[in-house]
């Protein structure tokens, strides 16, 4: 009887060796029924935090890490890996961010929805906040003139645990599988980091692909935060840069329209909420150029990658 084939597992990480570390560790918990690689691209990290995070990793034969010399972005980050994990014969990815923590049965659980449904190219877990334990996601509606709506709005809604075909997922964990790799590519990386999974669904489905969440297993992750909800200048810049660019590819005039509105009037909350805070002079510039480049479809490394960002999204 052939040997099961592998299972790679992707996971970028910028300046957070020690989060990355704990997160390699729950992978280490995977009943997978067949090998796990995992494949931690470093995405230009500091030298003292590429440093801790390479002997955190020694030693670890089924662990590989991937030093990248400049930061890439989310969606630069993932293709290395994805490119890394499949050329070395995976079956499947899964994309998984620096600071989730996976139940056991993950991977076994999303590998079961593809072995039933061929179609199936991207599955996911249900996503709970890691304080709290509140469900975040089993899902998320796309509709491209709303897309800019607060995502906790956007969630599919349900308590059962079957597997259900849903338009998009959260970027936190994802599995994709060869063949959806080998048609549609990897993540769509003008956008650095934000929205680039959105972007991905849209495409798989698109193709063919099925969207798939598999609620029965979960991952947890903290930091979940909104446009009002305290960004960084460089996640701000992204967020407000990159749906006009989600819009421009996935969208027509139509659907320009009844976004324009929206997006307006969720950046002028924004700004009123950063106002209030006292941290205008500090976020608004970054929200104001972040607008400035999506209108005129300029994507790519943003200008300003200081604070701590999209290592991982």
């Amino acid at each position: 009887m052939a040997e099961p084939a592998p299972i790679g597992v992707v996971m970028p990480t910028w300046n957070r060796a020690t989060a990355a570390a704990a997160a390699v560790a729950s992978v280490a918990r995977l009943e997978a029924g067949g090998p796990v690689r995992t494949f931690v691209v470093d995405n230009g990290s500091r030298p003292a935090e590429r440093d801790a995070l390479a002997t955190a990793l020694a030693g670890r034969a089924d662990v590989e890490m991937i030093a990248l010399p400049e930061n890439r972005g989310f969606a630069g980050a993932v293709n290395v890996g994805l490119a890394a994990a499949f050329a070395r014969g995976a079956a499947a990815v899964l994309v998984l961010n620096d600071d989730a923590e996976v139940a056991a049965d993950l991977l076994a659980t999303l590998g079961a929805v593809v072995a039933r449904d061929p179609r199936a190219g991207i599955v996911a877990p249900r996503v709970v906040d890691a304080a709290s334990g509140r469900e975040v996601s089993r899902g998320e509606r796309v509709w491209l003139p709303l897309v800019c709506l607060p995502r906790t709005w956007l969630r599919v809604r349900g308590a059962g645990t079957a597997p259900v075909e849903v338009p998009s997922v959260l970027g936190v964990a994802f599995l994709v599988t060869r063949a959806c790799f080998e048609r549609i590519g990897g993540l769509e990386e003008s956008f650095f980091a934000y929205y680039e999974e959105v972007d991905y669904c849209l495409r798989a489905r698109a193709a063919g692909v099925r969207v798939v969440v598999a609620p029965a297993t979960t991952v947890r992750h903290a930091g979940f935060r909104g446009f009002v909800g305290g960004f960084t200048p460089l996640a701000a810049y992204l967020k407000a840069r990159n749906l006009p660019l989600l819009v421009r590819r996935h969208g027509g005039v139509f659907a320009w329209c009844l976004f324009a509105p929206t997006y307006a009037a969720l950046l002028a909350a924004s700004a009123v909420a950063y106002a209030l805070r006292g941290e205008a002079v500090r976020v608004v510039p970054a929200l104001a150029r972040g607008v400035a480049d999506g209108l005129r479809a300029r994507g790519g490394p943003p200008p300003l990658l200081a604070a701590p960002a999209p290592g991982s999204a």
